[in-house]
């Protein structure tokens, strides 16, 4: 299939302006909006610190185009910051296209701590410190899907590193927040092999 190389630079080049006036809007206002970031694939986010109220950890069991089943997690917190946040996408350009054969890295990073509300986060791996108080264990062994759940009303997390499928916020205040795309990214990040997961 022949691609029309000027077409595709002027959507692409529209889309970017589209995604640049959106991000700038937020750093510069500081304002809080809805974000969701599912149907994205696999994404990963790192941060030095995350503080959260109203914690909930449940095991889940996804789907997705090249796997049937494989296993997740599903973590919710109310309300919260993140310390030194940076979420980025790593984007394989088909061999056919312009630069095909490239990796392309779209970063998000602030360099401000990041206020968020109403965070829905389904991830395959964390790693990272981890701080809860009073915490509790619930068991279902009647629901396939979250058959062990785990919460608190509070939780810390340090170095925090997560390769995550899909994430939904209800708002987030993105103040010191600039986007950056880098060819071919040396891996900062290793998270162990799974064929199924995001």
């Amino acid at each position: 299939m022949a691609i029309d190389t000027r077409k595709f630079a002027i959507t692409m080049v529209a889309a970017l302006v589209l995604q640049t006036g959106v991000v700038g809007a937020i750093m510069t206002g500081g304002a809080a909006v809805a974000v969701p970031t599912a149907g994205v694939g696999g994404f990963t986010v790192t941060f030095d610190k995350l503080e959260g109220q109203g914690f909930t950890q449940y095991a889940s069991i996804e789907n997705s185009s090249e796997c049937p089943a494989y296993p997740s997690a599903v973590a919710k917190i109310d309300k919260g910051t993140i310390h030194n946040m940076k979420l980025y996408k790593d984007i394989k350009i088909p061999e056919e296209m312009p630069g095909g054969g490239n990796t392309v890295r779209v970063l998000i990073a602030a360099n401000k701590p990041v206020k968020f509300t109403g965070l829905t986060q389904k991830f395959t791996y964390l790693e990272g410190n981890l701080q809860m108080k009073n915490q509790q264990i619930t068991s279902d062994p009647a629901s396939m899907k979250s058959a062990i759940s785990l919460s608190a009303p509070s939780i810390v997390i340090k170095d925090g590193k997560i390769h995550a499928q899909s994430q939904f916020l209800r708002s987030i205040t993105l103040k010191g927040t600039h986007v950056q795309t880098k060819v071919n990214p040396e891996s900062d990040t290793k998270f162990p092999a799974n064929q199924c997961a995001a």
